[in-house]
Formats: C-alpha cells, sequence, structure tokens
C-alpha cells in the first residue's frame, strides 16, 4: 500500500513537471509569434542588433514571415493540447483519490488550466513581446531558427493544403501586394528572359537598398574632402575652384572639424569684377547643413528638398567631422555613377587578366565581393578594401605590402599619407592561409 502511495505521489510530481514545461514553451510560442508579427513590417536596417550572427538570423526569419508564423501556430496547438491532456489525466487520478464528483473535477480542471495558460502562456509573454519585440525576437531567434528548419516538410504541407483550400473557395491565397523577395525575383526572371537589360534590374535593386543604406556608406569621407580656411584669400578661393572644378566649398576656422558654412562659386561672381579682392570668407558662407553619419539616405533627401540644400557636412558621434554627401552621391545610389565635365574617369576597378585586377581602396566590399565573386567579411566596422586591410595588418602598410586571405593576394600598390589608395587583387592557385601578412622590412 505505500509503495502504491509512493508511485501515486512520483506521477503526480512527474505530471506536474511535464505540464509546467508545456506551459513554458507555450509562452515561448505566444510570444515569439507577437515579437514575430511586431517587427514583420520593420526595414532591414531596424533589424540591427549590434551582434552579427542574432542581426543574420533575424533577417532571415524576417524574410520567411508566413511559414515561420504557421510553425509557431503549429508548435503552440500542440503544447497547449498536451498540457490540456496532462492536465485532465492528473485531475481524474485525483478525483478518483479523494473521491470527487468527475463533471466538478472537469470543471476545476478546466477553470485552473484556463487561467494558467491565460496568464502565464498567453498574457504575460504577449505583453513582454510586444513592449521589446526586437528584443524578444533576437533572443528566441536561435531555438526559432532551428526549430523552423525541423518543421520545414510539415509547414510546406500545411501551406499548400490552406493554398488548395483556399482556391477550391475562389479566394486568392496571394496578397494583393508583393512582398520585396518576391519583387527581386520577378525582376531576376525579368532579366533572363530578355524583358530587362541588366542597368535597369541593378536600378531597381538600388531602389530596394535605397532605405537601408546609411550616410557613412555614400559620403565622401574626411580625407578626400576639399575644403578652404577662414583665413584664405579670395584669390585662393578661386584658384582651388578652378583646380577641383568643385562649386560648393565648405569653409573652416582652425581645422576642419570647425566647419563655418559652405561657399557657392556663383555667390563669388560679384567680386571679381572689383579692382580690391580683399573680402572676409565668411562673409560669402552660407549656414551648413550637419547630419549625424548613420542617418538613412533616403530621410537625408528628404532633408535636402524641405531645406533646398545640395551638400551636407557629416559628424561622427563625438561631433567631428567625418565626411560631406551631397545630392548627386545620393542620387547615384539609384542611377549609378554621374559623370559631370568635371569628373575624371576612374573606375574603381580595373581588369588586368583572368586572375589579377587593380582596385581602388575606397571601393565598398559589397560591390567588391559581386564584381569579383569573393566572399570578404562585410559585418565589421570597416566598410571598404582599405579598411579591411588595416583590419589585418593592425598597422599602416607600405607599398608593396603583401596580404594574403584565403585564395587571394592583397599587394599594396599605392600609399598617400597612411592611407592605402590602391591595390592589385591576385587569385592564387593554392589557396592562402586566412590572415596572414607579409610586411616588408
Amino acid at each position: 500500500m505505500e509503495n502504491i502511495e509512493n508511485l501515486e505521489s512520483e506521477l503526480y510530481l512527474l505530471d506536474s513537471f511535464i505540464f509546467f514545461l508545456l506551459v513554458i514553451f507555450s509562452a515561448f510560442f505566444s510570444g515569439a509569434e507577437t515579437a514575430f508579427l511586431s517587427i514583420s513590417k520593420y526595414s532591414g536596417d531596424q533589424l540591427e542588433t549590434g551582434r552579427a550572427r542574432t542581426t543574420r538570423r533575424l533577417k532571415k526569419l524576417h524574410s520567411r514571415t508566413q511559414d515561420l508564423l504557421i510553425a509557431i501556430l503549429i508548435g503552440n496547438t500542440l503544447v497547449n493540447l498536451s498540457a490540456a491532456t496532462v492536465a485532465a489525466l492528473m485531475t481524474h487520478r485525483l478525483a478518483q483519490n479523494v473521491h470527487l464528483n468527475s463533471n466538478v473535477a472537469i470543471l476545476l480542471e478546466v477553470i485552473i488550466v484556463t487561467l494558467i495558460l491565460l496568464v502565464l502562456s498567453e498574457i504575460t509573454p504577449k505583453f513582454l513581446a510586444i513592449k521589446r519585440p526586437l528584443k524578444f525576437a533576437s533572443l528566441v531567434s536561435g531555438p526559432i531558427l532551428i526549430y523552423l528548419r525541423l518543421m520545414a516538410p510539415l509547414t510546406f504541407l500545411l501551406n499548400a493544403m490552406t493554398s488548395g483550400l483556399s482556391h477550391l473557395l475562389g479566394i486568392s491565397s496571394r496578397s494583393l501586394t508583393l512582398r520585396e523577395e518576391e519583387l527581386r525575383t520577378l525582376v531576376e526572371v525579368g532579366e533572363e528572359q530578355g524583358v530587362l537589360e541588366k542597368e535597369e534590374r541593378e536600378m531597381i535593386h538600388s531602389i530596394f537598398e535605397f532605405r537601408e543604406t546609411q550616410v557613412k556608406e555614400v559620403m565622401i569621407p574626411r580625407i578626400d574632402m576639399v575644403c578652404i580656411e577662414k583665413s584664405a584669400t579670395l584669390m585662393d578661393l578661386v584658384n582651388l575652384i578652378k583646380q577641383k572644378g568643385h562649386t560648393r566649398i565648405p569653409l573652416y576656422e582652425g581645422r576642419i572639424d570647425n566647419i563655418l558654412g559652405i561657399i557657392h562659386a556663383k555667390d563669388l561672381l560679384p567680386y571679381l569684377n572689383q579692382q580690391n579682392h580683399e573680402v572676409e570668407l565668411a562673409q560669402l558662407a552660407r549656414r551648413a547643413l550637419f547630419v549625424p553619419e548613420y542617418k538613412r539616405i533616403d530621410e537625408l533627401l528628404k532633408e535636402f528638398q524641405k531645406e533646398k540644400m545640395h551638400m551636407a557636412i557629416v559628424v561622427d558621434e563625438y561631433g567631428g567631422t567625418a565626411g560631406l554627401v551631397t545630392l548627386e552621391d545620393i542620387l547615384e545610389e539609384i542611377v549609378g555613377e554621374i559623370q559631370d565635365e568635371y569628373d575624371q574617369e576612374t573606375p574603381l576597378l580595373r581588369k588586368i587578366d583572368e586572375n589579377t585586377y587593380l582596385v581602388n581602396a575606397k571601393i565598398d566590399l559589397h560591390d567588391l565581393n559581386r564584381e569579383l565573386n569573393l566572399n570578404l567579411p562585410t559585418e565589421s566596422d570597416f566598410e571598404s578594401l582599405g579598411g579591411f586591410i588595416f583590419s589585418l595588418t593592425g598597422t599602416v602598410p607600405k607599398e608593396k605590402d603583401v596580404v594574403a586571405y584565403k585564395e587571394h593576394r592583397f599587394i599594396i600598390e599605392k600609399i598617400d599619407r597612411n592611407r592605402i589608395v590602391q591595390v592589385r587583387i591576385e587569385k592564387v592557385n593554392d589557396r592562402a592561409e586566412p590572415q596572414t601578412v607579409e610586411i616588408n622590412p
């Protein structure tokens, strides 16, 4: 008799453990459903978490929202049914032991289980997910991604059944609005079938990426800025404009971090006919627009339109000058390079032979990977080829230094004031050791 009582106690403990474990899983699925529904309208840059791996997982799940929600609903339904079943078995066993009426026992079980599931598995996790959807989604993204892969066959089957049923009922299973991924696929198919030219495809892809591009990705870096000091003369400014061919020149005092304004070339015309060219350049400067380097370029374009400006000074997190950005820089993100009469044709990448390319070090790593089919890391603090090489060397290289990374060698062809200007990329037959550096003495 004592053994039977011990067994009953152990069964109660086991059932209770299983029940509350299922409640935890139910809360997990409920919170995940709310979190991923909340971020389903987020753009790519809004999914940035500061951790590259987590951001990649979120973007992967974000692109499969429909499959994800189906899988979560399957899991939540199975877990809740299992919890109700375990609770029913516990109630039945308890009712027999205490000689409780079965109808009363069932009523009590329904009330208690409903309250537990509502509070612990629905209201609480969903409240937390609504308050911090991105944080919640980040925390569960790892296990959810594994779960989604495991549930892929069942998810596919239910998707097909839903589509078939919708078709029989005369309901379109497709949304009237296409997702970005579907539009990208249509663009690729259009190019393959000859409906779209390569340039048209690239322009459409640029429009997709426009909202996710930040100012720091398109700006002219500080070291390449053409500026003039406040103490310079009018003729110094005229000669600078003639030499560089720019119509807008930032004016600074003391150092480039102290920008006073922007001087327009056309504002100099009234003073050029005067015998006395002594004029304070600060009097000619117009108000400068300052923007943070992490501002999205679509927002900056609207600001340019509102302020009727064509140039902005980009500042870093410490308030220093990081570079400048123009209206032309932003438009080039959509239509490609815009050449005017002053621009010199200097391609960022030039093919020497099948295995050798001469590359400008400021080329964006995404563009370089796409053009040469490379796999250089892009989820880091650097964005250009020069920044990538600096990250490998840990020091300022000299001309003819060689940096080997995987199956490529990067030979420094030109250095200008501690800045890498030009790099020759060579593909080697034997795979090089990753991140090895050959520095000339």
